[in-house]
């Protein structure tokens, strides 16, 4: 019995040895060669740190994954579906993301091609179930128009990039970078690598020295994180901004416009935007006008009058309009940007406000306020805005999504409003270039793992399409 046991527990542990190994060469193998050399910004999703966490809540809560999860497929269609070669280990033990610094809002990815005749007959069939055309010059190429992604593959790698705008050639240097140059990160005393390889955290987001990290547990998520920038005092360590009081959703951002550094990124984040464009509103002359300074609350409804036009015709045949009052109910939302006067003159010079209404959003009516030196406004003729409050945090989102979704009644949104409970996230400014951020996401249900609840939760057919 002795022997036995001796020889049961050698066996375990050489394998519990086996799996550390196992996982310490994961960690570096699924980072290196992944990675562009010049990367400005890295976003690793820990996908087997993820699977074990659910498979850990899985054990404490057996029956909900039970109760969801579909055995309505056979052995055979699971057996056709492993014996399809793909060529490509596209469930990698970590996906890595990166961005460079000169190709805007797009996020890059490489995986290696194991099998590349088997890689090219998946890839045919896959792009042209989707109507992609692959074109073929250095390396092959084929963009997707309906997920805005564009492939590119050689006979050793697959790089992908994410971009709304859709350009190869906005992307091509990164991609004869990777799959012509080989300019990928190969040295594990790399920063980067070194960081990315001991962090457990679900989801790792670097760039320089700034870390942050999002994991997903029991009924909640969280983000937690140290930020640098670039020059210190980037934002203010305490701000004023309008409170309401018990809001279901209340955001407040200062983006400190007293630093011509942050005037001038806000001015070219917003030029992106056509809003603008079509409202006749000069960017840079309003991030002149403000201070930076905007606050969003929702909170309860209201009741609005809309005038609907008909056209009907008189007894000699004219044409003749007629207007009908109709009310409806909409959301009570405030909105205000801390300027002057001047600002406010220019919306109305340039036709945004146009009768104490902004124009600019014609979802529903924002009256304007005149009892404040802000540009404020509101849904509700007449409401009172709250005096200010200081603050320490720069940014800050808060919401309850159940009445969020009483207020707002997004169409097909009740399912998710009814799984989600809270979603809570700040920023601060602390000394020097420090930035800290930290929030949390919870859920209804406390005992289950917050992506299968959402997982699960949003497969129903009343769920968002």
């Amino acid at each position: 019995m002795k022997k036995f046991l001796k020889i049961t527990l050698s066996l375990l542990v050489l394998a519990v040895a086996g799996y550390f190994v196992y996982v310490q060469y994961q960690k570096s193998t699924s980072l290196k060669y992944r990675i562009h050399e010049d990367a400005e910004s890295v976003i690793k999703i820990g996908l087997h740190d993820l699977q074990k966490t659910i498979l850990i809540n899985a054990f404490s809560a057996p029956m909900f994954y039970w109760d969801h999860i579909d055995f309505s497929s056979t052995p055979k269609d699971k057996n056709d579906k492993q014996r399809i070669k793909k060529g490509i280990n596209l469930k990698p033990y970590s996906l890595v993301f990166y961005t460079m610094k000169n190709v805007k809002n797009t996020l890059f990815t490489t995986l290696p091609i194991n099998d590349v005749e088997a890689f090219n007959v998946y890839a045919e069939k896959y792009l042209a179930d989707r109507n992609c055309t692959i074109i073929e010059k250095e390396y092959k190429y084929a963009l997707d128009e309906k997920t805005k992604l564009i492939y590119a593959w050689n006979d050793t790698n697959l790089s992908i990039a994410y971009a709304p705008k859709k350009s190869f050639e906005l992307c091509k240097t990164v991609f004869d970078d990777v799959l012509l140059n080989k300019k990928l990160l190969s040295e594990t005393d790399h920063p980067y690598i070194q960081i990315l390889k001991e962090a457990d955290d679900h989801i790792t987001y670097l760039k320089g020295k700034s870390q942050v990290s999002l994991n997903f547990y029991a009924g909640k998520a969280y983000v937690t994180g140290i930020m640098y920038t670039d020059t210190p005092d980037k934002f203010n360590t305490s701000i004023q901004y309008s409170n309401i009081p018990d809001a279901s959703l209340q955001l407040y951002l200062d983006a400190n416009f007293s630093s011509t550094e942050n005037k001038a990124s806000t001015a070219e984040f917003l030029s992106d935007f056509s809003f603008f464009e079509k409202n006749n509103i000069d960017v840079e002359t309003l991030v002149e006008k403000t201070t930076g300074v905007l606050s969003l609350a929702v909170k309860g409804t209201t009741m609005q009058t809309d005038s609907i036009v008909t056209y009907e015709y008189d007894d000699n045949f004219n044409k003749v309009a007629t207007v009908a009052v109709q009310e409806k109910e909409a959301p009570l939302l405030y909105l205000s940007m801390a300027s002057d006067t001047t600002l406010k003159n220019y919306f109305k010079e340039q036709g945004a406000i146009e009768n104490g209404i902004l124009k600019a959003l014609p979802m529903y009516s924002f009256y304007e306020n005149d009892t404040t030196p802000l540009m404020s406004f509101s849904t509700q003729k007449g409401a009172v805005i709250n005096p200010l409050k200081t603050g320490s945090y720069f940014f800050s989102l808060s919401a309850n999504f159940k009445s969020l979704q009483e207020d707002l009644k997004i169409p097909k949104a009740d399912k998710l409003a009814a799984l989600l409970k809270t979603i809570r996230i700040n920023a601060q400014q602390l000394e020097g270039n420090k930035i800290v951020l930290e929030g949390n996401l919870t859920a209804e249900n406390n005992e289950i793992n917050i992506i299968s609840q959402l997982y699960f939760g949003l497969q129903e057919l009343d769920s968002i399409p």
